[in-house]
């Protein structure tokens, strides 16, 4: 009896990762699948029964490091105000190095297969939703500290980031050029605090690291 292909799931997972984020759910083969992770069709069958399954798997796999890259994110600066700020400030160093257009992979799937498959939607929608909570929960806590506007609510606020963030990764298809992902940032960032100074903002803009978020 022929011994069973070992892997290391994470790995295979990482591999085939790389091709839906690139093609697409619908222009992704079994074949393209077996070439990447380098399993054979019935290994690559057994451990994740068929391609839906596997691209399952994979979002959620997507979905659990974009939200611990997102709680971390917003836990490790000195305010709420300045843990979004510094945020957008990875999130415009990503942009900027999506050389390919290849985007968010959430996004790109509710694009492709949103009005298709309601269990697919529901599931990554449930993901983004996580998202938005953290970004609530921390506009409250910089609304109550009185860091940002208290006009509006911190779940309108939260679905203004996110809907901007969106609006984002989509753009990055036409890959601009970083000065376009500048002026929007500034400008969801001054819908936060109008009076805060557009100096501070750009400021904080600069000065971006390349470990980036994915929302």
């Amino acid at each position: 009896m022929a011994r069973p292909v070992e892997f290391v799931r994470a790995d295979v997972i990482s591999s085939a990762m790389n091709v839906f984020w690139h093609s697409g759910y619908g222009a992704t083969s079994i074949h393209t699948l077996v070439q990447a992770t380098k399993l054979k069709p019935g290994s690559l069958y057994g451990a994740f029964h068929s391609k839906r399954d596997f691209f399952l798997e994979i979002i959620d796999t997507y979905a659990g490091n974009r939200l611990a890259r997102v709680e971390a994110e917003l836990m490790a600066a000195a305010s709420p105000l300045a843990a979004i700020e510094a945020l957008f400030s990875r999130l415009r160093q990503e942009l900027i190095e999506d050389r390919d257009g290849r985007g968010c992979l959430m996004v790109n799937t509710l694009l492709e297969m949103g009005s298709q498959d309601d269990e697919i939607r529901e599931r990554i929608s449930a993901h983004l939703n996580r998202i938005e909570q953290h970004f609530a929960t921390t506009l409250q806590r910089a609304i109550d500290s009185g860091e940002v506007r208290t006009d509006t609510s911190a779940s309108t606020l939260s679905q203004f980031l996110m809907s901007g963030i969106w609006g984002l990764r989509v753009m990055s298809k036409k890959r601009p050029q970083p000065r376009v992902y500048d002026g929007i940032i500034h400008q969801l960032l001054l819908v936060l605090n109008p009076a805060r100074t557009p100096a501070s903002i750009a400021s904080t803009a600069s000065t971006a690291h390349t470990d980036a978020l994915h929302a």
